[in-house]
């Protein structure tokens, strides 16, 4: 803001300035005219006393006029000028208070988009800026030397206009005899009338260069004012007490800016004291040749007089002229140059204004980039200490998997010796059974024999035996079988005791070796299916033994992993979610195979 204000007054010193030049030329221009009329008046009065000759002719009656009307043109014309200036000053200075407000605005944003920018981005603006400034500097130089030639250019015109102002009151001044003289000087007079017109053509140009001139300092002090702000963004950034240029450059022997501005306003003043020296001199030459001309005046004639001067005043216009066309060619063509340099100044800055706003939508992506980052991080941490509280439950579960199955192995280990021995009993029953089977059927053929002989004795009764042997009831035995008993039991008092005894112990035997044959059967068949069952038994506990360890592998990786992600949480991004996901549901299914194992193993084994 401070800039601003600052800019604002240099604009408005600058045109009280031009203002008041401008009513000066207006009052020096009314005291020559009123000046004018008084030497008019006093030559008038004056003619007889110096040549003695009646000066009733009145020849200048009929050119003064024209000279006065001349005289009043070139005075509206320049009063034109002045207010077309004016108008165009006030012009500039309300669009400039306009672009000022559109630049305090742009500030502002920019100094709201840059607030954030710090590290490679800031380096690059601060080289950035480095190089513009020398830009800008290298025009400023060449602006102020296109200023020193233009000023030099007025003066001299000021002072070719002056000569002819002061040539024409000497040429009123002096009155000769002959009308000859006269008419010369009024064609002198006219040629420089005719000659006037290019004078103006070449002060239009001058103005236009001037107001060009002004329109480029206008637009090189917005851009020192930009270039100020963001030097003060970047003395935010880096710091107030540091000079970012002796930072990129590490020149001893460098100058700032107010230095080379003291350095030029010193070198101006010698200048302009040179040049006011100079004119004193001159002023002093001329005033010197105007004495010796009023002192000599019988040395030479006035024709001669007049002839000379005006020789050397047209020897004077012509060089002024050549040397004015001259310098205007070569202001031509640095004024190109310095348009060419000044478009190409526009385009870099376009460009870098371009690359600006690119740094910053960079900056914001990477701010959000950032921000995810930071969420993924907090997410990334809170999944590790899930991951390590699984972990815990999971070397928890394993203890208590481990104590399970050893417990289960020693269970194992106890009851495998105890089925052996129930199998082995059980093979010794059998074998016992089938022992006694054979001595039955012994006994059952020693018995048949007997039963043979006794036929063979006792042939009167041979249908009751028949009907003893092969008619029998049904009874139940001691071991839950049916048994046979003969019809002989109900005939208790037809046959002998002995028979009666043989035909019970037959008939128990009977029924004891079918009830043997049954249970060996049956005892074939559970140990069959005790086989079976320890074969799957087996089977399934080996098969139970392997997934143990291949869950106990996979818990081994997954806690390897998982050491991996704690020494390097910074690596994952937000792409390795869904494996963490799939290895979390891993775990889960190892762990829910092995209670399904010790689940089998527990239904296995018996209590």
């Amino acid at each position: 803001m401070e800039s601003d204000i600052k800019v604002n007054e240099h604009f408005k010193s600058q045109f009280k300035a031009y203002q008041e030049q401008q009513q000066r030329r207006l009052q020096n221009l009314m005291e020559r005219k009123k000046e004018k009329q008084n030497s008019q008046k006093g030559d008038n009065g004056n003619s007889k006393e110096t040549f003695r000759i009646p000066n009733d002719l009145n020849l200048f009656e009929t050119r003064q006029p024209v000279n006065e009307d001349d005289g009043k043109r070139l005075l509206e014309d320049q009063l034109r000028e002045v207010r077309d200036e004016n108008c165009r000053l006030y012009k500039l200075v309300t669009e400039k208070d306009f672009e000022i407000k559109q630049l305090q605005k742009k500030i502002q944003e920019d100094r709201l988009a840059l607030s954030g920018t710090s590290g490679l981005a800031g380096d690059v603006a601060a080289m950035k800026i480095v190089e513009l400034a020398k830009k800008n500097r290298e025009i400023t130089a060449e602006t102020e030397s296109e200023k020193t030639k233009v000023k030099q250019l007025n003066n001299k015109v000021k002072e070719l206009e002056r000569e002819l102002q002061i040539a024409v009151e000497k040429i009123h001044s002096l009155d000769g005899s002959d009308a000859g003289i006269k008419k010369s000087t009024l064609k002198m007079i006219e040629g420089n009338l005719a000659e006037s017109p290019k004078v103006k053509a070449l002060q239009e140009k001058l103005t236009t260069a001037n107001f060009k001139v002004v329109e480029y300092r206008n637009q090189l002090q917005s851009a020192k004012q930009e270039l100020k702000m963001t030097q003060k963004l970047l003395a935010n950034e880096v710091g107030e007490d540091v000079n970012i240029q002796s930072l990129v450059t590490n020149s001893g022997s460098w100058r700032g800016r107010a230095q080379q501005i003291l350095v030029l306003q010193s070198k101006v003043r010698e200048l302009e004291n040179q040049l006011c020296q100079n004119k004193t001199r001159t002023s002093l030459s001329e005033a010197d040749e105007e004495l010796l001309a009023l002192t000599d005046p019988r040395k030479l004639s006035a024709q001669e007089k007049n002839l000379l001067k005006i020789r050397s005043l047209e020897k004077e216009k012509k060089e002024t002229l050549e040397k004015l066309t001259g310098q205007y060619d070569a202001l031509q063509k640095s004024h190109e140059e310095v348009k060419k340099k000044l478009d190409a100044s526009k385009a870099r800055n376009k460009i870098l204004c371009n690359e600006v706003k690119i740094l910053k939508e960079q900056i914001i992506t990477l701010l959000e980039k950032g921000k995810h980052d930071d969420e993924l991080i907090d997410a990334l941490l809170i999944q590790q200490k899930q991951m390590q509280e699984i972990l815990k439950h999971l070397s928890q579960k394993d203890e208590k998997n481990k104590e399970s199955q050893e417990m289960l192995g020693q269970h194992l280990n106890s009851e495998i010796p105890k089925k052996n021995c129930l199998i082995e009993q059980l093979r010794q029953m059998v074998v016992e059974r089938e022992a006694k089977v054979k001595e039955l059927e012994e006994e059952i053929e020693q018995l048949t024999l007997q039963v043979d002989s006794q036929k063979k004795l006792a042939r009167g009764a041979p249908f009751v035996i028949i009907l003893d042997l092969f008619l029998p009831l049904s009874t139940v035995s001691e071991m839950g079988h049916t048994l046979v008993e003969s019809a002989a039991t109900e005939l208790a008092g037809t046959g002998s005791p002995d028979l009666k005894v043989l035909q019970t112990q037959l008939t128990e035997h009977k029924a004891l070796c079918q009830a043997a044959e049954v249970e060996r059967d049956r005892l074939l068949e559970l140990v069959t299916v005790l086989q079976k069952r320890v074969e799957e038994g087996s089977d399934k506990v080996w098969k139970a033994e392997k997934r143990l360890q291949e869950e106990q592998q996979r818990c081994v990786v997954l806690e390897q992993q998982l050491e991996k992600l704690q020494m390097d949480p910074g690596r994952n991004t937000s792409a390795q979610k869904p494996p963490l996901r799939s290895k979390t549901g891993e775990v889960e299914h190892a762990l829910t195979t092995v209670h399904l194992l010790f689940h089998l193993c527990w239904c296995l084994v018996p209590p």
